[in-house]
């Protein structure tokens, strides 16, 4: 069961200001504990209203076994507290970052409509910034804690030097067109020295032993077991969780120190450029997994053999032309600043649908992908191209949709696609009907196999109007939808078509009384 669905479900737009923050189930104490958050600047919950959404959840999720606490909290939008969140998001995101950054460095301006964060950095932290896309996660995670919406601009000064430099390493030139580079290690960590030609990351699809990869750290935790087998059972064993990436890629790791190697890995830090030596098998959850054997500080190394025409860098042809509909702009027009909710004013959300040989987002490919961008309201971009598969379309899909083998034949692979699709949604808001249940799955599983992170906030058409008062219907698919609010899909099936659609019945949906 989704609770967030069967909630609103309920109770409508009757508590839209609530948010669910957390659920703690504690099994030794018998004790479930559910904490909602809502705007410090709304009314205090009666308790009536408390009791009601407290019965719903006893009645609804079965807890007649378990004691139950529901907490209704305040968020406060206060600049210190805003500066204590800042300071706990990058301990637990980016440690690096704090080593560069103090309190100074961030500006806080609190207006009526959102909370402005201003960045000061030096000329280097500013790249960090906007290659690991922190101002954008930033802004998502105290919107998350506050409840409004928050802006974090970037101001780089270039007078600003960092002080120290904690990552030992020498970074020199790397041209990314060519997969033929090797890396120097710098400072042995654990084992011998072993200067390698690593393989990317996103190449490596299936268990395989004596792998050699080099990347940046991401979430490098310590943690500890204690062994129940053996020679030293009952005794503590350090262990090593992390993430690799590198340019095209990423891996889940885990390294098992031995006692003399523990002080060494407990040093590195996040961002740290490193080598690593192992086997990538299955986990527990059967997802692969990089079991380290060596680790080494490393810096990348150009090869003094490259043609020279490398030299110059070429922008790779784009395989998919963006159309401007300034056409379509008339229609989705203000007709004064009131017309749509703060969902849609303001924003830039791209619309977008799929068609794929399957409804397995694990195996299936998507064979079309359709969309549109629409700004303050109005629907000013089209992207819309076939994409080659490596298997063949099954018969019932060609039926459906009226999608074939001739009409793919030329069409960009999936990872040209997905690279500028990327890049057009960068910062905006994704959206699509039935698209958290469907298509952002196969979006993020293509994704991931080229280093690229959809984590865009998500609008899903069909929640809206499972959710809307406008609607008086059993069936929410889109073809209801559209015929509900008196809209008209043509081309059914096809991804422009009803991403065309879509974006028409979030506006409707989403237009003021």
């Amino acid at each position: 069961m989704n609770f967030e669905e069967e909630f609103i479900r309920e109770f409508g737009d009757k508590y839209r200001n609530l948010t669910l923050k957390e659920v703690v189930v504690k099994k030794q104490e018998n004790l479930c504990t559910i904490t909602f958050l809502y705007p410090s600047i709304d009314e205090e919950m009666s308790d009536e209203q408390k009791q009601e959404i407290v019965n719903w959840i006893a009645k609804t999720l079965g807890l007649e076994q378990i004691d139950l606490r529901v907490k209704f909290m305040r968020a406060f939008v206060e600049e210190k507290l805003i500066r204590i969140a800042i300071q706990n998001y990058f301990k637990k995101h980016h440690k690096l970052v704090t080593t560069y950054l103090s309190d100074s460095n961030f500006s806080i301006k609190i207006t009526p409509i959102d909370v402005c964060v201003e960045v000061e950095t030096s000329t280097r932290m500013a790249k960090f910034f906007s290659e690991h896309r922190i101002s954008a996660e930033l802004a998502k995670f105290l919107k998350i804690q506050f409840l409004v919406d928050f802006v974090v601009i970037l101001k780089e000064n270039s007078e600003i030097v960092d002080d120290v430099d904690i990552e030992n390493v020498v970074m020199k030139t790397y041209r990314p067109q060519t997969q033929r580079y090797a890396v120097e290690v710098v400072k042995e960590v654990v084992g011998k020295n072993f200067i390698p030609r690593p393989e990317y990351m996103n190449n490596i699809r299936m268990e395989k032993q004596g792998v050699i990869v080099a990347g940046y750290l991401k979430k490098i935790e310590r943690k500890e077991y204690v062994r129940k087998t053996g020679k030293y059972v009952g005794q503590a064993r350090t262990f090593f969780t992390f993430e690799l990436q590198d340019e095209k890629g990423k891996l889940e790791g885990i390294y098992f120190s031995a006692k003399k190697y523990v002080a060494d890995v407990d040093a590195l830090e996040e961002c740290m450029y490193v080598l690593v030596q192992g086997d990538v098998r299955k986990n527990q959850l059967g997802k692969l997994c990089l079991y380290a054997e060596k680790i080494a500080l490393a810096a990348k190394l150009e090869f003094e053999d490259l043609p020279t025409v490398v030299e110059e860098e070429k922008e790779e042809e784009k395989v998919v032309k963006i159309e401007k509909l300034t056409a379509l702009q008339q229609d989705t027009m203000f007709d004064d600043s009131n017309r749509y909710t703060d969902k849609i004013k303001g924003k830039t959300i791209v619309v977008f649908d799929i068609e794929t040989t399957g409804l397995d987002f694990a195996t299936d490919q998507i064979i079309e992908l359709g969309a549109v961008k629409i700004e303050n309201g109005n629907i000013v971009e089209k992207f819309s191209t076939f994409v080659k598969p490596t298997k063949p379309i099954p018969a019932e899909v060609v039926d459906l949709t009226g999608i074939t083998e001739d009409m793919v034949e030329d069409a960009p692979s999936i990872r040209n696609v997905i690279k500028e699709f990327y890049d057009f949604t960068r910062g905006c808001v994704l959206c699509g009907h039935n698209v958290i249940g469907f298509d952002i799955k196969f979006i993020r599983r293509e994704g991931e196999d080229y280093g690229l992170e959809f984590d865009n906030d998500i609008i899903d058409t069909m929640k809206e109007a499972q959710a809307s008062r406008k609607l008086k219907i059993t069936r929410f698919n889109l073809g209801a939808v559209v015929k509900a609010l008196g809209l008209v899909l043509e081309g059914a099936h096809r991804a422009w078509n009803d991403a065309y659609a879509t974006a028409q019945v979030l506006l409707k949906l989403n237009e003021n009384d």
